[in-house]
Protein backbone atom coordinates (compact mmCIF):
# COMPACT_ATOMS: atom_id res chain seq x y z
CA UNK A 1 0.00 0.00 0.00
CA UNK A 2 1.21 3.48 -0.52
CA UNK A 3 1.87 6.01 2.31
CA UNK A 4 0.63 9.75 1.62
CA UNK A 5 2.81 12.58 3.68
CA UNK A 6 3.45 15.61 3.89
CA UNK A 7 6.51 17.63 4.82
CA UNK A 8 7.92 21.21 6.18
CA UNK A 9 10.75 21.16 2.88
CA UNK A 10 8.07 19.78 0.31
CA UNK A 11 6.05 23.25 -0.30
CA UNK A 12 3.02 21.49 0.94
CA UNK A 13 3.06 18.67 -2.41
CA UNK A 14 1.84 15.59 -1.19
CA UNK A 15 4.69 12.83 -1.17
CA UNK A 16 3.86 8.94 -1.19
CA UNK A 17 6.51 5.80 -0.55
CA UNK A 18 5.97 2.62 -2.39
CA UNK A 19 7.33 -0.67 -1.98
CA UNK A 20 9.54 -1.79 -4.89
CA UNK A 21 11.52 -5.01 -5.87
CA UNK A 22 14.08 -6.07 -3.37
CA UNK A 23 12.42 -4.40 -0.20
CA UNK A 24 13.74 -1.04 -1.83
CA UNK A 25 10.71 2.10 -0.95
CA UNK A 26 10.31 4.61 -3.44
CA UNK A 27 10.04 8.02 -2.89
CA UNK A 28 8.48 10.65 -4.84
CA UNK A 29 6.36 13.29 -5.09
CA UNK A 30 2.82 13.53 -5.99
CA UNK A 31 2.68 16.85 -8.07
CA UNK A 32 -0.57 18.29 -6.14
CA UNK A 33 -1.81 19.87 -2.93
CA UNK A 34 -5.08 18.50 -3.50
CA UNK A 35 -5.27 15.66 -1.14
CA UNK A 36 -8.47 14.19 -3.05
CA UNK A 37 -6.57 14.03 -6.44
CA UNK A 38 -3.16 12.97 -4.78
CA UNK A 39 -4.64 9.64 -3.12
CA UNK A 40 -6.15 8.90 -6.89
CA UNK A 41 -2.35 8.99 -8.40
CA UNK A 42 -1.30 6.67 -5.48
CA UNK A 43 -4.15 4.62 -6.55
CA UNK A 44 -3.27 4.61 -10.31
CA UNK A 45 0.72 4.24 -9.63
CA UNK A 46 -0.58 1.54 -6.96
CA UNK A 47 -2.38 -0.20 -9.76
CA UNK A 48 1.09 0.37 -12.58
CA UNK A 49 2.56 -1.96 -10.14
CA UNK A 50 0.22 -4.55 -10.13
CA UNK A 51 0.26 -4.81 -13.56
CA UNK A 52 4.04 -5.66 -13.66
CA UNK A 53 3.61 -8.38 -11.47
CA UNK A 54 1.18 -9.64 -13.84
CA UNK A 55 2.61 -8.74 -16.94
CA UNK A 56 3.11 -12.45 -18.19
CA UNK A 57 -0.09 -13.02 -17.80
CA UNK A 58 -1.86 -13.72 -20.96
CA UNK A 59 -5.19 -11.45 -21.55
CA UNK A 60 -7.32 -13.10 -24.35
CA UNK A 61 -7.38 -10.26 -27.36
CA UNK A 62 -11.40 -10.12 -27.57
CA UNK A 63 -11.43 -8.87 -24.18
CA UNK A 64 -8.76 -6.32 -24.59
CA UNK A 65 -10.89 -5.14 -27.59
CA UNK A 66 -14.04 -4.58 -25.33
CA UNK A 67 -11.84 -2.33 -23.28
CA UNK A 68 -9.73 -0.31 -25.25
CA UNK A 69 -8.88 2.32 -22.81
CA UNK A 70 -6.63 -0.35 -20.90
CA UNK A 71 -4.73 -1.64 -24.17
CA UNK A 72 -2.44 1.24 -24.04
CA UNK A 73 -1.33 -0.02 -20.26
CA UNK A 74 -0.68 -3.65 -20.86
CA UNK A 75 2.71 -5.42 -21.99
CA UNK A 76 3.51 -6.83 -25.52
CA UNK A 77 2.57 -9.49 -24.70
CA UNK A 78 -0.73 -9.23 -24.17
CA UNK A 79 -1.67 -7.00 -27.48
CA UNK A 80 -1.02 -7.01 -31.13
CA UNK A 81 0.17 -3.68 -30.74
CA UNK A 82 3.38 -2.35 -28.80
CA UNK A 83 3.30 -0.29 -25.68
CA UNK A 84 3.92 3.08 -27.01
CA UNK A 85 7.19 4.96 -26.69
CA UNK A 86 7.87 6.58 -23.50
CA UNK A 87 4.15 5.34 -21.55
CA UNK A 88 4.55 4.21 -18.23
CA UNK A 89 3.69 0.68 -19.47
CA UNK A 90 7.37 0.66 -21.40
CA UNK A 91 9.31 1.40 -18.20
CA UNK A 92 7.93 -1.35 -15.99
CA UNK A 93 9.35 -3.91 -18.89
CA UNK A 94 11.31 -6.41 -17.06
CA UNK A 95 14.89 -6.68 -17.73
CA UNK A 96 16.10 -9.50 -20.07
CA UNK A 97 17.89 -12.11 -17.16
CA UNK A 98 21.21 -12.07 -18.46
CA UNK A 99 23.46 -16.21 -17.74
CA UNK A 100 24.63 -16.17 -14.35
CA UNK A 101 26.97 -19.27 -14.28
CA UNK A 102 26.84 -22.22 -11.20
CA UNK A 103 30.20 -22.49 -11.16
CA UNK A 104 31.33 -18.77 -11.29
CA UNK A 105 29.07 -18.00 -8.43
CA UNK A 106 30.68 -21.16 -6.35
CA UNK A 107 34.36 -20.07 -6.88
CA UNK A 108 33.25 -16.76 -5.65
CA UNK A 109 31.59 -17.90 -2.86
CA UNK A 110 34.00 -20.11 -1.42
CA UNK A 111 36.90 -17.81 -2.13
CA UNK A 112 35.46 -15.07 -0.35
CA UNK A 113 34.72 -17.62 2.62
CA UNK A 114 38.36 -18.41 2.66
CA UNK A 115 39.76 -14.55 2.42
CA UNK A 116 37.85 -14.18 6.39
CA UNK A 117 34.24 -13.56 5.90
CA UNK A 118 33.97 -17.12 7.72
CA UNK A 119 35.66 -19.27 10.15
CA UNK A 120 37.82 -21.98 8.28
CA UNK A 121 35.45 -24.85 9.56
CA UNK A 122 32.85 -23.70 8.23
CA UNK A 123 34.08 -22.87 4.86
CA UNK A 124 35.08 -26.39 4.75
CA UNK A 125 31.49 -27.34 5.52
CA UNK A 126 29.99 -25.31 2.66
CA UNK A 127 33.11 -27.13 0.26
CA UNK A 128 31.39 -30.02 1.62
CA UNK A 129 27.51 -29.65 1.13
CA UNK A 130 28.24 -28.71 -2.57
CA UNK A 131 30.03 -31.92 -3.19
CA UNK A 132 27.06 -33.54 -1.87
CA UNK A 133 24.69 -31.84 -4.55
CA UNK A 134 27.37 -30.64 -7.42
CA UNK A 135 29.43 -33.67 -7.01
CA UNK A 136 32.98 -33.54 -6.12
CA UNK A 137 35.17 -33.37 -9.26
CA UNK A 138 32.97 -30.40 -10.23
CA UNK A 139 33.48 -28.90 -7.16
CA UNK A 140 37.37 -29.66 -6.23
CA UNK A 141 37.45 -28.04 -9.85
CA UNK A 142 36.35 -24.78 -8.83
CA UNK A 143 38.23 -25.02 -4.84
CA UNK A 144 40.81 -22.05 -4.96
CA UNK A 145 43.27 -24.02 -2.67
CA UNK A 146 46.02 -25.72 -3.72
CA UNK A 147 46.32 -29.12 -5.65
CA UNK A 148 48.59 -30.77 -3.37
CA UNK A 149 46.41 -30.05 -0.64
CA UNK A 150 43.46 -31.26 -1.89
CA UNK A 151 45.10 -34.14 -3.04
CA UNK A 152 46.31 -35.11 0.49
CA UNK A 153 42.54 -33.39 2.19
CA UNK A 154 40.03 -34.36 -0.58
CA UNK A 155 40.20 -37.47 -1.59
CA UNK A 156 37.37 -38.18 -4.73
CA UNK A 157 35.13 -40.86 -3.06
CA UNK A 158 32.55 -42.74 -5.00
CA UNK A 159 29.70 -40.85 -6.34
CA UNK A 160 26.99 -41.69 -3.65
CA UNK A 161 24.29 -39.66 -6.02
CA UNK A 162 20.56 -38.75 -5.68
CA UNK A 163 17.84 -39.37 -8.03
CA UNK A 164 15.50 -36.37 -10.45
CA UNK A 165 14.24 -36.97 -13.59
CA UNK A 166 14.90 -36.63 -16.67
CA UNK A 167 12.61 -34.15 -18.51
CA UNK A 168 12.93 -35.93 -21.75
CA UNK A 169 11.55 -39.17 -20.90
CA UNK A 170 10.13 -38.84 -17.28
CA UNK A 171 12.63 -41.40 -16.19
CA UNK A 172 14.33 -41.44 -12.96
CA UNK A 173 18.01 -41.43 -13.15
CA UNK A 174 20.93 -41.07 -10.51
CA UNK A 175 23.04 -38.01 -10.99
CA UNK A 176 24.61 -34.84 -9.27
CA UNK A 177 23.04 -32.05 -10.56
CA UNK A 178 24.45 -30.94 -14.15
CA UNK A 179 23.41 -27.61 -14.22
CA UNK A 180 24.91 -24.30 -15.98
CA UNK A 181 22.61 -21.62 -14.83
CA UNK A 182 22.01 -20.05 -11.32
CA UNK A 183 18.03 -19.39 -12.71
CA UNK A 184 17.66 -23.57 -13.33
CA UNK A 185 18.62 -24.34 -9.39
CA UNK A 186 14.94 -24.16 -8.50
CA UNK A 187 13.07 -24.86 -5.03
CA UNK A 188 11.51 -28.21 -6.28
CA UNK A 189 15.10 -29.49 -7.27
CA UNK A 190 16.39 -28.66 -3.70
CA UNK A 191 13.11 -30.32 -2.60
CA UNK A 192 13.59 -33.31 -4.55
CA UNK A 193 17.51 -33.49 -3.55
CA UNK A 194 16.28 -33.33 -0.04
CA UNK A 195 13.79 -35.88 0.00
CA UNK A 196 16.17 -38.55 -1.95
CA UNK A 197 18.88 -37.91 0.47
CA UNK A 198 16.80 -38.15 3.61
CA UNK A 199 18.06 -35.49 5.80
CA UNK A 200 16.87 -34.08 8.64
CA UNK A 201 15.98 -30.78 9.63
CA UNK A 202 19.02 -30.09 10.77
CA UNK A 203 20.48 -30.39 7.46
CA UNK A 204 18.09 -29.22 5.44
CA UNK A 205 18.54 -25.76 7.13
CA UNK A 206 22.08 -26.02 6.61
CA UNK A 207 21.38 -26.43 3.27
CA UNK A 208 18.65 -23.73 2.89
CA UNK A 209 21.38 -21.16 3.96
CA UNK A 210 23.65 -22.12 1.62
CA UNK A 211 22.01 -21.68 -1.33
CA UNK A 212 19.95 -17.99 0.06
CA UNK A 213 23.78 -17.32 0.94
CA UNK A 214 24.59 -18.11 -2.45
CA UNK A 215 22.36 -16.37 -4.47
CA UNK A 216 22.58 -13.27 -2.97
CA UNK A 217 26.07 -12.95 -3.33
CA UNK A 218 25.08 -13.75 -7.41
CA UNK A 219 22.18 -10.80 -6.43
CA UNK A 220 24.53 -8.25 -4.82
CA UNK A 221 27.43 -8.36 -7.54
CA UNK A 222 24.88 -7.99 -10.22
CA UNK A 223 25.52 -11.63 -12.13
CA UNK A 224 22.24 -12.71 -11.48
CA UNK A 225 18.80 -10.50 -12.08
CA UNK A 226 15.60 -12.73 -10.90
CA UNK A 227 12.96 -13.26 -13.43
CA UNK A 228 10.51 -12.47 -10.37
CA UNK A 229 12.01 -9.33 -8.40
CA UNK A 230 9.64 -9.68 -5.73
CA UNK A 231 10.68 -13.50 -5.15
CA UNK A 232 14.71 -12.41 -6.12
CA UNK A 233 15.81 -15.44 -3.98
CA UNK A 234 14.26 -19.17 -4.83
CA UNK A 235 15.85 -20.06 -1.48
CA UNK A 236 13.34 -18.04 0.33
CA UNK A 237 10.53 -20.18 -0.94
CA UNK A 238 11.47 -23.09 0.89
CA UNK A 239 10.58 -23.96 4.19
CA UNK A 240 12.50 -22.57 7.13
CA UNK A 241 13.62 -26.20 8.47
CA UNK A 242 13.26 -24.04 12.39
CA UNK A 243 13.41 -26.23 15.45
CA UNK A 244 15.07 -29.70 16.17
CA UNK A 245 14.94 -33.08 15.02
CA UNK A 246 13.99 -34.81 18.27
CA UNK A 247 15.10 -35.49 21.18
CA UNK A 248 18.84 -35.39 22.16
CA UNK A 249 20.62 -39.08 23.37
CA UNK A 250 21.62 -38.60 26.43
CA UNK A 251 24.38 -41.53 27.91
CA UNK A 252 23.58 -42.88 31.34
CA UNK A 253 26.65 -43.78 33.85
CA UNK A 254 25.85 -47.28 32.91
CA UNK A 255 26.09 -46.42 28.98
CA UNK A 256 29.36 -44.13 29.73
CA UNK A 257 30.51 -47.76 31.47
CA UNK A 258 30.35 -49.52 28.60
CA UNK A 259 31.22 -47.05 25.78
CA UNK A 260 34.64 -46.82 27.82
CA UNK A 261 35.06 -50.85 27.90
CA UNK A 262 34.10 -50.95 24.11
CA UNK A 263 36.86 -48.40 22.92
CA UNK A 264 39.38 -49.32 25.46
CA UNK A 265 41.52 -51.62 23.24
CA UNK A 266 42.59 -48.62 21.43
CA UNK A 267 43.83 -45.85 23.91
CA UNK A 268 43.78 -42.74 21.41
CA UNK A 269 40.10 -43.14 20.62
CA UNK A 270 39.13 -43.93 24.22
CA UNK A 271 40.79 -40.79 25.39
CA UNK A 272 39.17 -38.57 22.77
CA UNK A 273 35.30 -40.31 24.04
CA UNK A 274 37.19 -38.82 27.41
CA UNK A 275 37.19 -35.40 26.54
CA UNK A 276 33.98 -35.00 24.52
CA UNK A 277 31.93 -36.78 27.29
CA UNK A 278 33.86 -35.14 30.14
CA UNK A 279 35.02 -31.55 28.61
CA UNK A 280 31.77 -31.36 26.04
CA UNK A 281 34.13 -31.03 23.30
CA UNK A 282 33.22 -30.76 19.57
CA UNK A 283 35.02 -33.42 17.61
CA UNK A 284 37.21 -30.97 15.66
CA UNK A 285 38.16 -29.43 18.80
CA UNK A 286 39.18 -32.57 20.57
CA UNK A 287 41.48 -33.22 17.31
CA UNK A 288 43.10 -29.72 17.58
CA UNK A 289 44.50 -29.96 20.65
CA UNK A 290 48.23 -30.22 21.39
CA UNK A 291 49.92 -31.34 24.10
CA UNK A 292 50.79 -27.84 25.31
CA UNK A 293 47.17 -27.09 25.52
CA UNK A 294 46.76 -29.68 28.32
CA UNK A 295 47.79 -27.32 31.52
CA UNK A 296 47.88 -29.22 34.67
CA UNK A 297 49.64 -26.65 36.40
CA UNK A 298 46.45 -24.11 36.03
CA UNK A 299 43.52 -27.14 35.84
CA UNK A 300 42.79 -25.73 32.32
CA UNK A 301 42.48 -26.51 28.96
CA UNK A 302 43.09 -24.67 25.70
CA UNK A 303 41.44 -24.66 22.91
CA UNK A 304 43.80 -22.62 19.83
CA UNK A 305 43.75 -22.29 16.37
CA UNK A 306 46.84 -24.20 14.35
CA UNK A 307 47.90 -22.07 11.76
CA UNK A 308 45.67 -21.79 8.94
CA UNK A 309 48.47 -22.51 5.64
CA UNK A 310 49.17 -25.96 7.54
CA UNK A 311 48.14 -28.75 6.04
CA UNK A 312 46.60 -30.67 8.98
CA UNK A 313 44.83 -27.00 10.12
CA UNK A 314 41.19 -27.05 11.10
CA UNK A 315 38.98 -24.22 12.24
CA UNK A 316 37.18 -23.81 15.96
CA UNK A 317 33.44 -23.25 15.11
CA UNK A 318 33.01 -20.50 17.78
CA UNK A 319 36.86 -19.22 17.79
CA UNK A 320 39.36 -19.93 20.72
CA UNK A 321 38.78 -20.49 24.23
CA UNK A 322 39.88 -21.57 27.52
CA UNK A 323 38.10 -25.21 29.02
CA UNK A 324 37.94 -25.75 32.87
CA UNK A 325 40.17 -29.20 33.68
CA UNK A 326 37.64 -30.89 36.17
CA UNK A 327 38.43 -33.56 38.43
CA UNK A 328 38.01 -36.39 36.60
CA UNK A 329 39.44 -35.54 33.65
CA UNK A 330 42.43 -34.33 35.10
CA UNK A 331 43.00 -38.01 35.96
CA UNK A 332 42.50 -39.01 32.36
CA UNK A 333 44.65 -36.83 31.15
CA UNK A 334 47.73 -37.98 33.69
CA UNK A 335 46.87 -41.47 32.65
CA UNK A 336 47.32 -40.15 28.49
CA UNK A 337 50.46 -38.24 29.15
CA UNK A 338 52.25 -41.10 31.12
CA UNK A 339 51.30 -43.69 28.40
CA UNK A 340 52.14 -41.39 25.37
CA UNK A 341 55.37 -39.71 26.00
CA UNK A 342 56.15 -36.83 23.45
CA UNK A 343 57.14 -33.28 22.77
CA UNK A 344 54.68 -31.13 23.64
CA UNK A 345 53.98 -29.63 20.44
CA UNK A 346 52.64 -33.03 19.16
CA UNK A 347 49.02 -33.67 18.25
CA UNK A 348 47.36 -35.23 20.88
CA UNK A 349 45.82 -37.43 18.17
CA UNK A 350 48.32 -37.94 15.79
CA UNK A 351 47.66 -39.13 12.37
CA UNK A 352 50.37 -39.84 9.51
CA UNK A 353 53.77 -38.42 9.27
CA UNK A 354 53.40 -34.95 11.45
CA UNK A 355 49.58 -33.96 10.47
CA UNK A 356 46.89 -34.76 12.83
CA UNK A 357 44.37 -37.08 13.24
CA UNK A 358 41.19 -36.54 10.99
CA UNK A 359 37.61 -36.38 11.54
CA UNK A 360 37.14 -39.32 9.02
CA UNK A 361 40.05 -41.53 10.55
CA UNK A 362 38.95 -41.08 13.99
CA UNK A 363 34.97 -41.91 12.98
CA UNK A 364 36.13 -44.86 11.74
CA UNK A 365 37.88 -46.24 14.15
CA UNK A 366 35.26 -45.17 16.95
CA UNK A 367 32.60 -46.70 14.31
CA UNK A 368 34.50 -50.19 14.33
CA UNK A 369 34.98 -50.64 18.32
CA UNK A 370 31.30 -49.55 19.13
CA UNK A 371 29.57 -51.77 16.56
CA UNK A 372 31.72 -54.83 17.62
CA UNK A 373 29.78 -54.25 21.20
CA UNK A 374 26.74 -53.54 19.73
CA UNK A 375 26.22 -49.67 20.08
CA UNK A 376 25.55 -46.89 17.94
CA UNK A 377 26.01 -43.74 19.77
CA UNK A 378 28.06 -40.58 17.90
CA UNK A 379 30.25 -37.82 19.23
CA UNK A 380 27.61 -35.22 19.33
CA UNK A 381 25.86 -38.01 22.14
CA UNK A 382 29.10 -37.10 23.73
CA UNK A 383 28.70 -33.45 23.96
CA UNK A 384 24.87 -33.86 24.70
CA UNK A 385 25.96 -35.96 27.96
CA UNK A 386 28.36 -33.27 28.75
CA UNK A 387 25.95 -30.87 28.73
CA UNK A 388 22.89 -32.16 30.89
CA UNK A 389 25.35 -33.86 33.82
CA UNK A 390 26.34 -30.13 34.33
CA UNK A 391 23.23 -28.69 33.99
CA UNK A 392 21.97 -31.82 36.79
CA UNK A 393 24.95 -29.91 38.77
CA UNK A 394 23.38 -26.73 38.80
CA UNK A 395 25.97 -24.89 36.42
CA UNK A 396 25.38 -21.43 35.50
CA UNK A 397 24.13 -21.25 31.85
CA UNK A 398 26.37 -18.32 31.35
CA UNK A 399 29.28 -20.43 32.28
CA UNK A 400 28.42 -23.67 30.78
CA UNK A 401 27.36 -21.93 27.39
CA UNK A 402 31.30 -20.23 27.76
CA UNK A 403 32.61 -23.58 28.56
CA UNK A 404 30.89 -25.51 25.82
CA UNK A 405 31.78 -22.62 23.40
CA UNK A 406 28.28 -22.15 22.52
CA UNK A 407 25.19 -19.79 23.67
CA UNK A 408 22.53 -19.83 26.41
CA UNK A 409 19.78 -19.74 23.62
CA UNK A 410 20.93 -22.85 22.03
CA UNK A 411 21.20 -24.27 25.64
CA UNK A 412 17.78 -23.47 26.63
CA UNK A 413 16.65 -24.88 23.14
CA UNK A 414 18.33 -28.16 23.35
CA UNK A 415 18.24 -28.78 27.30
CA UNK A 416 14.71 -27.23 28.41
CA UNK A 417 13.61 -30.65 29.50
CA UNK A 418 16.37 -30.70 31.84
CA UNK A 419 17.11 -27.23 33.81
CA UNK A 420 14.59 -26.66 36.77
CA UNK A 421 12.74 -23.97 36.94
CA UNK A 422 14.00 -20.57 38.72
CA UNK A 423 11.87 -20.23 41.99
CA UNK A 424 9.77 -17.41 41.36
CA UNK A 425 7.99 -16.74 44.63
CA UNK A 426 8.35 -18.00 48.48
CA UNK A 427 6.14 -20.35 49.59
CA UNK A 428 5.65 -18.01 52.77
CA UNK A 429 3.84 -15.35 50.70
CA UNK A 430 0.99 -18.06 49.26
Amino acid sequence: MASIYQRSDSKKYHLSCYPRPGTKLLRASLGTENLEEAEKVAQAVEMLIRLERLSDIHVPQKLLAELPGVRSMIGSNNTAEPASPGSMVESYKQPSTPKCSIDGAIHALIKRSFNGENVHHATLDKISRFRQFFGPERINALDPRPKSELARRRKVKAPETWYRKNKKDEMEEKTYYRGNEMSEITPEIILEFFTAREYGRSSKRHFRELFHELYQLALRNGSYIPPNPYAANPADELPSYQGKDGPVTVLSREDEIALYAAVESDSIIHFGCQLMVEGGFRLHETLALRRFDLDLSKGKIRLRMPHRERINSTGLKTGERTVTMRTPMRSMIEVYLENHPGRASEWCFQGNADQRMTSDAFGKQLRELTRKAGLSWTTQDFRHTFATNRIAENWNLKVLAQEMGTSITMLMEHYAGYIDPPVLASTHGL
